[in-house]
């Protein structure tokens, strides 16, 4: 079965022996070095114009635009694999903006979805030069990238695993001749509603608002009401501080009152199949899982961190020796 296709929108075929061998790569942002390195480290050889393995195949967990020196080169890199079936790309919030940045509002055709202002333009703008004059091209294969990767031994999403979230985005984009057309973009564009919710828990992650009058900055500079949340684990009587993904000392002290949790937030379940994420900015000499069964992969490239892996070979329990980085 190819490994990009709009099969991927749908839960994978069952376990078989080829689903052990999976090597789960993390944020990349345009440092294709780092991740050519990294891919000769496991092993992947050029034939017939794409890395491959004889043995293995690789999930990138989104996150190839922005920041980096080389992001043309990262995406035509990950293209290639994809294509030449030894690679499933999944989208990263990153490849999901740059969509938004050029979508129209369905109630104001005039703005895009995603509002150009200047921290985003600054963001954004590599992205948009590297790319040129092949931004339509590259916009459209960034619309069939699939949400998230499910085998029957292990599962992979950008952000956060939440089965309410892709059993709606399944519904509506499992009948789509190619990924996110328009009207699908803009549903999940639109605020408040459920496809919005839906794409934020996927590519964004589990967020709990922080204190009235407390306010903290992202590394682009833009304010922030809100922790990233350790989603899989429970709430309930945790402090601010102790339940943000990357935990800070700037984050407030002070335990979360019940009456901002979500009510449909469900913890991942201790015996669930290991799941595999990026997005989160980790920190640390050398990264480890967070879970006996849930493991992020982005390790800050772009602040100078490594480009991180994590060899799967069909393990019910993730282990810290399997990581590796570049």
């Amino acid at each position: 079965m190819p490994l990009n296709d709009e099969a991927h929108f749908e839960t994978c075929e069952p376990a078989s022996e080829a689903d052990a061998g999976i090597d789960f790569i993390g944020d990349i942002h345009g440092h294709a070095p780092q991740l050519r390195a990294l891919l000769d480290q496991l092993g992947y050889r050029m034939r017939d114009g794409a890395l491959s393995h004889p043995g293995r195949r690789v999930v990138f967990l989104g996150d190839y635009v922005d920041r980096g020196p080389e992001i043309r080169a990262t995406l035509e890199l990950v293209r290639s694999m994809v294509e030449a079936g030894s690679a499933t790309a999944l989208m990263g919030n990153h490849e999901y903006n740059a969509i938004a940045w050029f979508t129209p509002r369905p109630d104001h055709p005039d703005e895009p979805c995603r509002r150009h202002t200047e921290i985003r333009r600054k963001l954004i703008t590599p992205t948009l030069d590297a790319l040129g004059d092949d931004i339509d091209d590259w916009l459209d294969w960034m619309r069939g990238l699939p949400l998230w990767f499910e085998s029957g031994q292990a599962r992979a999403v950008h952000a956060s695993w939440d089965p309410i979230s892709i059993r709606y985005l399944r519904e509506l984009l499992g009948g789509a001749d190619r990924g996110f057309d328009r009207p699908r973009m803009q549903a999940t564009c639109k605020p408040g509603s459920q496809a919005s919710h839906a794409i934020q828990q996927l590519l964004k992650g589990r967020e709990i608002p922080l204190p009235a009058g407390v306010s903290l900055r992202d590394p682009e500079g833009s304010p922030r009401g809100h922790i990233r949340a350790r989603w899989f684990e429970s709430p309930i009587g945790r402090t601010y501080r102790d339940y943000a993904f990357t935990r800070d000392d700037s984050f407030p002290d002070e335990p979360i009152p019940p009456e901002v949790i979500p009510t449909d937030f469900v913890p991942y379940g201790a015996s669930e199949p290991p799941v595999f994420v990026g997005h989160y900015w980790m920190r640390g000499d050398r990264p480890s899982r967070l879970a006996r069964n849930v493991a992020c992969l982005d390790w800050s490239v772009a602040r100078g961190g490594p480009v991180v892996a994590y060899r799967f070979d069909g393990e019910s329990e993730i282990d810290d020796a399997r990581f590796v980085t570049a």
